[in-house]
């Protein structure tokens, strides 16, 4: 009768452990897609879905601890140990990459629109709705992220090099950091760029103006924007500074 007792215990135990990881994952789940397939808004899906799956993945972390120590002090079986190490695992990856992104979206300034050059914006060419944005926005884009040097930008000048071999290069190199590219004139020196984020889909617009100056230079500036959302997680600055830091590395071989 006990060892009846003992196992059934021991089974209630890992289906307890499967019930609290289940519980983040489907929050989690509904976000994403709820997000990608325009069911919810991006406010739900990130600051109230998200953030509830980590705080539930939180719980269900340390009742799994509990749940684990409970096994190993009753010699539980190997299966149930196995299985509720994974479910500690998938607890751990959840809250570290959830969580970081949440505690980002709150830690970053509101600025979506990052741009190299605030006094000629350059405009996008195909995804335009990023073009009407009024001069109120302009200032909290440019001024936004004032103390955070991530953000502080300059157009990027190449010498020696010519205006096609600057240009093709771009292309290169944009294609190489996984953007899709949507429009590309070598008369306007124009590039532009699309982006998308693996788990919600955030797109993200870029777009490189590559520009010959009277000293025979290369001027390029970017600009980097996000279409939803008031916050960028720091995205679009990291964008264009890593596009300058391989362009340049590029272009020096």
């Amino acid at each position: 009768m006990t060892y009846f007792k003992s196992k059934k215990h021991k089974d209630f135990l890992s289906i307890f452990s499967s019930i609290s990881t289940f519980v983040p994952l489907f929050l989690l789940f509904i976000a994403v897609f709820g997000y990608k397939y325009e069911i919810f808004s991006i406010q739900f899906s990130l600051l109230t879905l998200t953030k509830y799956g980590v705080y539930a993945s939180i719980c269900a972390l340390g009742l799994n601890l509990i749940i684990l120590g409970n096994i190993l002090n009753k010699k539980g079986k190997f299966v149930s140990i196995v299985f509720v190490v994974i479910s500690l695992i998938l607890n751990i990856f959840i809250i570290s990459y959830f969580y970081k992104s949440t505690i980002a979206l709150k830690s970053n300034p509101i600025i979506n629109d990052i741009s190299t050059n605030y006094e000629d914006v350059i405009n996008y060419k195909v995804y335009q709705s990023h073009n009407s944005h009024n001069e109120e926005h302009e200032l909290v884009q440019k001024f936004g992220g004032f103390n955070k040097p991530n953000y502080n930008l300059s157009s990027l000048l190449i010498n020696n090099k010519t205006h096609v071999q600057v240009f093709n290069e771009s292309k290169n190199i944009i294609l190489q950091m996984g953007l899709n590219i949507t429009y590309s004139n070598l008369e306007e020196g124009i590039i532009e760029a699309v982006d998308q984020s693996f788990w919600y889909g955030f797109k993200d617009d870029m777009i490189i103006r590559i520009e010959k100056l009277i000293s025979d230079d290369i001027k390029i500036d970017a600009r980097s924007a996000s279409r939803k959302g008031k916050s960028d997680f720091g995205v679009n600055s990291r964008r264009i500074i890593g596009f300058f830091e391989l362009l340049n590395k590029s272009l020096r071989n």
